[in-house]
């Protein structure tokens, strides 16, 4: 399945830079790993907020939530999760890319 998850993160009152410094750190290695696992497709920065848009693909609800948890801002984040669906147009607009991409130069 294919997640969208957008985050807001909040430094908490007390935790000091150099701490939140470690936790991006931390997080950061998270989401290399998630990459090189397969499991974090994507990440964009959200405009004027300290947050991401995030792109997830999980065998389930349950692997999302897992893979969500650990991350290490997991505890200072709100996180809206939006499983994802392929949409018709989507399967119409490949084709004809797909079909292109199998036509050899020259060809018409």
């Amino acid at each position: 399945m294919i997640y969208l998850a957008q985050s807001q993160f909040r430094v908490p009152e007390g935790l000091s830079a150099e701490t939140w410094a470690e936790l991006a750190e931390k997080e950061f290695q998270y989401g290399v790993q998630a990459r090189k696992d397969g499991k974090l497709l994507g990440i964009w920065r959200i405009v004027g907020i300290n947050g991401a848009a995030m792109i997830w693909q999980a065998d389930d609800n349950d692997e999302m939530h897992r893979l969500l948890s650990g991350l290490p801002f997991f505890p200072y984040a709100d996180i809206t999760v939006t499983p994802l669906a392929t949409h018709p147009s989507d399967v119409r607009l490949a084709a004809p890319a797909a079909a292109a991409a199998q036509t050899s130069p020259g060809e018409s």
